[in-house]
């Protein structure tokens, strides 16, 4: 499992240099304190979906809020929004059926899916 994390951190790093990992987990650092074993977060990103560095972001941030468990889409009640700017995109988070519950800054929202109760 190291190795695939390496190679993941490896591939994110040649596709967006201003990452490191350490810079990567420090956006998440206010979120994973809420997370327990028994959470699972949904997961919705504003990268294109043929960008090559949304599976890799995808990854890292599972592997950031490890005990809790993200998955790959957004049917979860709480999802997980990893954007790409200081300002959340509300029209498209509202699109998706989402409200913003918190902004923890550095891109990172925690939202409500309203379709799931």
């Amino acid at each position: 499992m190291f190795w695939i994390l390496l190679d993941v951190a490896g591939a994110y790093s040649h596709v967006s240099a201003s990452y490191t990992v350490e810079k990567f987990e420090s956006r998440f650092a206010d979120l994973p304190r809420a997370a327990t074993p028994q959470s699972v977060y949904g997961y919705f990103s504003d990268n294109r979906p043929d960008d090559p560095s949304d599976q890799a972001e995808f990854y890292l941030s599972q592997y950031t809020m490890v005990p809790a468990i993200l998955t790959t889409s957004i049917n979860q009640r709480d999802v997980i929004v990893n954007t790409h700017s200081a300002q959340p995109n509300t029209a498209l988070l509202a699109s998706r059926g989402l409200t913003v519950v918190h902004d923890f800054g550095n891109g990172i929202l925690l939202c409500r899916n309203n379709s799931i109760r």
